[in-house]
């Protein structure tokens, strides 16, 4: 679907993007996603670190550097995108560790595999939905997920999925983006948000329908204390909660029992 007539077709949805977000049915919202990825895959690296001011990449490394890898894990890193914390992972498995990426947009996973070189043997790409992982039980050491859980209809059925591929004792790792806890952040935060994001975002994509979809799925997203709660619940253990950069960022923490 071209730009425009992507625009024309989501004028209406992005007008209503938070009431979309909690009552759309599963299958639309996955519908909606993949069109809002296939909008943006070619610009989402640009526009990532550009409104995050690079943040993005400290955050993406301080989840790396959390799972204090050996350099002999199978990684599966889900909603992997165009591959960016896929790469960083794959930096640290080489001594015969290996990186899967998976997501569900096509669009996305094309520009993941043109970043891939002769040097990147270790990581390999594939299309898979994060609620039915097409991997069998006890296939990884670690599991990761940067800013996707927010996107993903039932985080549950995502939690369930990761658990149940990773190995007993493995960890899984969600990095996502969270509304700032300092009461003199939140009003700038709501600002850039939900004023100026969209606003660039027009200029750039021709379309604010993503940007405006952006701040309200943050909002949505379950608070911390209710996603630990959640983690637990699908039966992880020692799960633990550290939020970055005012809380802009939280880095979710868990392990599968031995």
């Amino acid at each position: 679907m071209s730009t425009g007539k992507y625009k024309a077709a989501s004028e209406e949805k992005s007008c209503a993007a938070g009431a979309f977000e909690i009552h759309g049915t599963q299958g639309s919202r996955d519908s909606f996603i993949q069109e809002i990825f296939s909008t943006i895959a070619s610009r989402i690296d640009f526009l990532s670190s550009f409104f995050s001011f690079g943040l993005d990449h400290v955050w993406r490394t301080k989840l790396v550097s959390s799972l204090e890898l050996n350099g002999d894990e199978q990684v599966l890193d889900v909603c992997t995108g165009t591959g960016k914390l896929a790469f960083l992972l794959a930096e640290k498995v080489v001594r015969g560790g290996s990186v899967q990426g998976v997501d569900f947009s096509r669009e996305m996973l094309r520009e993941a595999r043109g970043k891939l070189s002769p040097r990147c043997s270790n990581i390999a790409f594939s299309f898979s939905d994060a609620k039915a992982l097409d991997f069998p039980e006890n296939s990884f050491d670690a599991v990761t997920v940067s800013f996707g859980m927010r996107n993903i209809p039932d985080t549950a059925a995502a939690l369930r999925q990761a658990i149940r591929v990773l190995k007993p004792g493995g960890k899984f790792c969600c990095l996502e983006l969270t509304p700032p806890t300092g009461r003199w952040i939140k009003p700038l935060y709501k600002l850039y948000c939900f004023k100026v994001m969209p606003f660039i975002a027009m200029k750039v994509l021709n379309t604010a329908v993503p940007y405006n979809y952006l701040p309200r799925s943050i909002d949505a997203f379950p608070p911390s204390a209710e996603f630990r709660r959640t983690i637990e619940t699908c039966g992880f253990t020692a799960v633990t909660v550290h939020p970055m950069t005012f809380g802009i960022a939280t880095i979710y923490g868990a392990r599968k029992a031995r």
